[in-house]
């Protein structure tokens, strides 16, 4: 059952400490993800096969550094003692959606590797940038969402504004592969994969999982929100929200 509350209703003593304590830790993850994307640039360049510009083609990188901008704005709000909006809500939960995959999807890529002619190492930078850092972001958006103050639900139209950005990436990457000769996976490489069907079911199946983590989060996102104030018609005074009983019992104490 949800529960409605007055959004003019100022969050309790506890919520408000844990919004706090949440936008500071935003702005600490801000700092180890810069920390993680400097480290792990300086990691690649010691390979002498490895284009810099090739670095910010994956996936993983771009948003990351999404994520970094998103969740320096979403500490910020949260230490000044303002409330998310809709839209920077919805962001947050589209972009930690790209991050917690992106986390899978390299995990996965470096535990197959062995099966192929190449092996994924792991330095401590890949480590901050695709387990830490995104289960931090995930362990936030839960805390914020069940202990924190009360916010609006995700809107379903999420689903609809998390598919631009990969559908963009992934045309650039196929353009630009052909034309360079390089793949930042190799799921997206034809010569590693038996044609353009198999990277077809590869990249629908990843949308798929992104929709799907992406619904997953506006549904919980309904389990605690905020409702507005249900409308009266004009004219006449607002229904009283509290049970009938309670409203009965007020009226005879008054009367007494």
């Amino acid at each position: 059952m949800r529960v409605r509350e007055d959004p003019a209703r100022p969050p309790g003593l506890r919520e408000a400490r844990v919004a706090l304590a949440l936008g500071w830790l935003r702005l600490a993850v801000v700092a180890a993800e810069i920390i993680a994307l400097i480290g792990n640039f300086r990691y690649v360049l010691g390979f002498s096969s490895f284009g810099v510009a090739n670095f910010f083609g994956y996936f993983t990188i771009q948003s990351a550094m999404i994520a970094v901008a998103v969740t320096l704005v979403g500490g910020l709000v949260l230490v000044s003692g303002r409330s998310e909006s809709v839209v920077l809500l919805t962001a947050r939960t589209i972009v930690l959606v790209y991050v917690v995959l992106s986390g899978i999807v390299f995990g996965l890529l470096a535990a197959f590797s062995s099966t192929r002619t190449y092996q994924i190492a792991i330095p401590w930078s890949d480590q901050l940038l695709h387990f830490i850092l995104p289960s931090v972001l995930l362990l936030d958006w839960l805390v914020g969402r069940f202990l924190g103050p009360r916010a609006p639900a995700v809107p379903w139209l999420a689903l609809a504004w998390a598919v631009p950005y990969p559908v963009i990436w992934l045309i650039f990457t196929l353009v630009r592969g052909d034309a360079v000769g390089w793949y930042p996976y190799f799921f997206l490489d034809p010569s590693q994969v038996s044609g353009p069907g198999a990277i077809v079911a590869y990249c629908a199946g990843i949308l798929a999982v992104i929709l799907g983590f992406v619904a997953a989060f506006i549904g919980l996102s309904r389990a605690r929100m905020r409702h507005p104030p249900a409308p009266h018609a004009p004219g006449s005074a607002p229904s009283d929200p509290r049970p009938a009983q309670a409203a009965e019992r007020d009226e005879r104490v008054e009367a007494a």
